[in-house]
C-alpha cells in the first residue's frame, strides 16, 4: 500500500484516518473504523456539463450505487452553487435527493466544508 493509499477518512465525520493503523477508532469523533478504507469518497460532477435536473439525479443515483459497491467511504457530488447569472437549478434537487439516499442507506449527509457547491454522503 502506497503512502497516499494509507490515508482514509472516517465514515462518520470525514476526519483523516490511517487505514494501516491497528487502532480502529477515529481520533476525532471516536467512531469505529469499519472495513478497508479507501483514500477518498467517489466524486462526480453533475452540474458543469449542461446537465438537466433529471440527468443530474440519474448521475447521483449511479454514483451512489458505484461507490457503495466498490467500497468507497462515501460519495462527493459537485452540484454547483450558482453564479452571477443566478442560483444553481441543480443544487436544491440534488441536495434533497442526497439527503434521502443517505437516510435510505443508513448513511450521513454533509455539506462539503471546503466547497459550497458540493455535498457528501458518508456510508456508515
Amino acid at each position: 500500500m502506497s503512502k497516499s493509499q494509507q490515508k482514509g477518512q472516517c465514515q462518520d465525520c470525514g476526519f483523516p484516518v490511517d487505514a494501516t493503523s491497528s487502532h480502529r477508532e477515529c481520533p476525532k469523533c471516536g467512531a469505529e473504523v469499519r472495513g478497508e478504507l479507501l483514500p477518498e469518497p467517489y466524486e462526480v460532477d453533475v452540474a458543469h456539463n449542461g446537465e438537466t435536473v433529471e440527468a443530474a439525479k440519474g448521475k447521483i443515483g449511479k454514483a451512489v450505487d458505484h461507490a457503495r459497491h466498490r467500497g468507497y467511504p462515501g460519495v462527493r457530488i459537485i452540484h454547483g452553487y450558482g453564479s452571477t447569472s443566478g442560483p444553481s437549478r441543480i443544487k436544491d434537487p440534488a441536495v434533497s435527493l442526497m439527503k434521502r439516499l443517505a437516510e435510505s442507506y443508513g448513511g450521513t449527509f454533509a455539506g462539503d466544508r471546503d466547497n459550497k457547491g458540493a455535498a457528501l454522503i458518508w456510508f456508515n
